[in-house]
C-alpha cells in the first residue's frame, strides 16, 4: 500500500452557487504553472484572478485547473507540515458582475515533477509516447521508493495529478482541512 494520496478539493454539495475561477495565465515568458520548475521571470505584482460573471462567489479551499490557487490559510498549514517545495504568489481575486474582491488566496507553482508511477500495476487507458505530462489512467499504483520521501509533487506522468504524502495528509485532516479529499491512487481517473 502506497503512503500517498492523491491531492483533490471538491465544492460541499450544499453550496447553491459555488464561483466559477477564469482561466490563470502562467507569467508573462513562462509556458505552464504545471511544468514543476521555477520561473524564470516571476510575477512581481498581485496575480489578479476573474471569477465568471454567471457564477456564485463560493470558493474553494484549493482549485487545481491551470495554477494550485489555495487559501493563504491552507498554504501555511502546507508549510507547517513540512512542504518546501511551493512558490507562493499574491492574488486578488474579483468578480465580474458582483461586488466581490478577495486577496485570502494565493497562486502556487509546485516545484518537483516526480516520475513515481508502477506503470505494470497502473491501468493506463493513453499516453504520449514517452508516458510523460499527460497520461490518462484509471487506476495508478504509485512506487514509494521513486518519491524519495517527497511531500508533495506534480506526477510527471500526469501533471494534472498533485500527490501528498500521507503524513501532509494526517496533519491537514488533524487541523480541520474538510473540503480536501485524498484519493488512494489505486481509486484515482485522471
Amino acid at each position: 500500500m502506497s503512503s500517498y494520496y492523491m491531492l483533490e478539493c471538491i465544492a460541499p454539495e450544499d453550496w447553491d452557487d459555488p464561483a466559477l475561477v477564469e482561466g490563470i495565465a502562467p507569467p508573462t515568458g513562462e509556458d505552464s504553472w504545471r511544468l514543476g520548475r521555477r520561473f524564470l521571470n516571476p510575477p512581481t505584482r498581485p496575480i489578479e484572478v476573474s471569477l465568471h460573471a454567471d457564477y456564485g462567489i463560493q470558493l474553494k479551499e484549493l482549485r487545481n485547473v491551470d495554477t494550485l490557487l489555495m487559501t493563504k490559510r491552507l498554504h501555511k498549514a502546507l508549510l507547517d507540515a513540512g512542504v518546501s517545495n511551493l512558490d507562493a504568489y499574491p492574488t486578488i481575486i474579483r468578480h465580474r458582475s458582483r461586488p466581490f474582491e478577495t486577496d485570502d488566496y494565493v497562486a502556487c507553482n509546485l516545484i518537483g515533477l516526480v516520475s513515481a508511477v508502477d506503470a505494470a500495476k497502473s491501468r493506463i487507458i493513453g499516453s504520449s509516447p514517452d508516458g510523460l505530462i499527460d497520461t490518462d489512467f484509471e487506476s495508478v499504483a504509485l512506487d514509494d521508493r521513486k518519491a524519495q520521501g517527497a511531500l508533495m509533487f506534480r506526477l510527471a506522468e500526469n501533471t494534472s495529478a498533485v500527490i501528498v504524502h500521507e503524513s501532509v495528509k494526517d496533519y491537514l485532516q488533524a487541523n480541520g482541512f474538510d473540503m480536501l479529499t485524498f484519493v488512494p491512487p489505486s481509486e484515482w481517473i485522471g
